[in-house]
């Protein structure tokens, strides 16, 4: 015999996944009509939903992204083990492999990230829709998309991704040979760590610097990374007048690792310290 509460819960997940349904028609259906009247005032041929433009630049429509989102969020919501991805997924996966491919021809470490700087806005929906719906099964579209957000110094977006990924489990691919919270930890370090002394968004990466901490700070992973975060996270409040945070993260970060480099930084800061009767 079915209990109240199970039967309570089967009702609300029937509802859920009702819902999930009908936002995905309609966007689909919003979609269609969009583009259906683009090409009608046009002549052409229906538009290609990912067109990238001149110069491989990427323009998806605001009917797209729609599109993209809903169909995104409700196929993450309705995700189970036997079958852990949908259309979007399968979709996503193609046009990253072809975008993958493209980059791969480029030799050049800076004109990588420019090119997945103009190739991320055709995932911006993909990854709203999954972080909103999504149950957490694996997803290497995601995981990569995260790399790419790190690379080009998006540093909240792929925050996101990474406490997502941390809640459920999720791993990198194996070509990036490096456990979710190690790759994050250090790509958000090595970028804080290259910051400019008068950057003006320093506030603002110290926030993501300090999130990517207390999401990782028990993860297992070698002292030098976890070390190179702490000296991040101090070099930053240095800058921006916090010495005795920063004092407090230098000596956590030569504790982890003892050829981290901040000895000479831990000694200034005490004396400014002292000499300021802190």
């Amino acid at each position: 015999m079915v209990s109240p509460a199970k039967k309570r819960f089967e009702q609300v997940r029937a509802a859920r996944e009702a819902a999930a349904a009908e936002d995905l028609e309609k966007a689909q259906q919003e979609a269609k009509a969009k583009d259906k009247e683009r090409a009608e005032a046009s002549g052409k041929e229906r538009p290609n939903p990912y067109n990238r433009g001149e110069g491989g630049k990427p323009r998806p429509s605001p009917a797209r992204k729609h599109f993209d989102r809903a169909r995104a969020k409700a196929e993450a919501s309705q995700a189970t083990p036997a079958r852990p991805q949908g259309d979007a997924y399968e979709l996503h996966k193609a046009a990253i492999i072809e975008d993958v491919r493209r980059l791969s021809d480029i030799q050049s470490i800076e004109r990588k990230i420019e090119a997945k700087r103009e190739l991320l806005p055709n995932y911006e929906s993909y990854v709203q829709g999954v972080l909103e719906g999504g149950k957490g099964q694996q997803d290497d579209v995601l995981m990569t998309l995260m790399v790419w957000y790190l690379d080009v110094g998006e540093l909240e977006t792929a925050m996101d991704i990474a406490e997502y990924a941390a809640n459920h489990g999720l791993e990198t691919p194996d070509r990036y040979q490096r456990t979710t919270a190690t790759l994050v930890a250090e790509e958000v370090a090595d970028f804080a760590l290259k910051m400019d002394k008068e950057a003006e968004n320093q506030e603002a990466v110290l926030a993501q610097v300090q999130r990517c901490r207390a999401l990782f700070e028990n993860a297992d992973m070698h002292d030098q990374v976890k070390a190179k975060l702490f000296k991040a996270e101090g070099s930053i409040l240095d800058n921006i007048g916090g010495p005795s945070g920063a004092l407090a993260c230098y000596e956590r970060a030569l504790k982890l690792n003892d050829k981290i480099g901040v000895k000479k930084d831990i000694e200034r800061l005490k004396k400014e310290l002292k000499n300021s009767g802190q």
